[in-house]
């Protein structure tokens, strides 16, 4: 059939679904779904017989504009993030609530253990952490420094995008090394761990470094921790999912773990991103005091188990 012919023979068709999508005519519009069909199997034919571009484009998008009027997609897609955020992300973080314990041992473990260690026998942080690197954090935390090197607002939105650069390269790289059966995501959260609690005791054993250290981490480390242990959780069920596929195949294993982690891990970049934000014009500015950061930073640690604890449980 020619392309003339074929648009003379359906022309009323797509006169009246686009009559019915612009709100000229009511009575048809119980009608929608068959007419719906029949525009499929237009496009369909349009397709397969290789008629011009400019008529497949218009079925498509008059396919389109069908679609959202019958299915509604245009008015939920704008909730999709925020549904993801405040309900999905929450919901699915408990739901893993194994492999959450296992990363928050992981981290949280390491770090008390090593920093007790530190505490106790200064000289076990020389086994984890040069005599150079710990000399520099020293010398870094030392009051008096926060704003050494700061240069205003324009070397406050340079740092912003070290730190982006600095947390987002952690967290991409302990997702990612999750997919290697999910043994690499832990041990980048038990080095974190390890870092942080070498780093805390030694510069916690001095007390010229013990106030500008914490004011300085109370607030940022509960959105990066936060984000750092969400990519972790997120690679390792990624990784589980190649090693333990149950009776799916291990591409539809992963696909269904990707879909079920795409709200976590969507999570842990904003967090990541807002910590860098706290970071950089928070944490380090010399002209907010220590104890205002302490207030400051255990309402965001309050806040964040609250959300991860509590958010999501009221929904579907």
């Amino acid at each position: 059939m020619k392309q003339k012919q074929f648009e003379a023979e359906h022309a009323d068709l797509w006169n009246e679904i686009t009559a019915i999508l612009q709100n000229k005519t009511h009575e048809a519009a119980p009608q929608l779904p068959a007419l719906y069909r029949r525009l499929c199997q237009c496009l369909a034919l349009a397709g397969q017989r290789g008629y011009s571009p400019l008529l497949t484009g218009y079925l498509q998008r008059l396919v389109s504009d069908c679609h959202r009027h019958l299915y509604g997609a245009a008015a939920e897609r704008p909730q999709t993030l925020r549904d993801w955020l405040l309900q999905e992300m929450p919901r699915q973080v408990r739901r893993e609530w194994r492999l959450l314990l296992l990363a928050l041992v992981g981290f949280w473990g390491v770090a008390l253990a090593l920093g007790w260690l530190v505490w106790v026998k200064p000289h076990w942080a020389y086994a984890f952490m040069s005599p150079q690197q710990l000399q520099d954090f020293q010398a870094m935390y030392q009051p008096g420094k926060m704003n050494l090197g700061r240069g205003g607002s324009e070397s406050d939105v340079m740092m912003f995008g070290f730190y982006i650069w600095n947390n987002v390269s952690i967290g991409f790289r302990t997702f990612a090394a999750g997919l290697f059966g999910g043994i690499p995501a832990l041990l980048s959260i038990v080095f974190n761990g390890m870092h942080l609690g070498v780093v805390a005791s030694w510069l916690g054993k001095d007390p010229a470094t013990r106030e500008t250290f914490s004011a300085f981490v109370i607030t940022h480390a509960s959105f990066e921790v936060t984000g750092l242990l969400l990519s972790g959780l997120a690679g390792m069920r990624l990784g589980l999912s190649l090693i333990a596929p149950g009776r799916l195949t291990r591409r539809h294993a992963l696909l269904s773990a990707a879909r079920a982690m795409f709200p976590v891990i969507v999570g842990a970049a904003m967090l990541t991103v807002l910590a860098a934000f706290v970071e950089a014009f928070w944490s380090a500015s010399g002209n907010i005091s220590v104890e205002v950061k302490y207030v400051v930073g255990t309402i965001c640690w309050i806040a964040v188990i609250a959300f991860f604890s509590l958010a999501g449980r009221a929904g579907r």
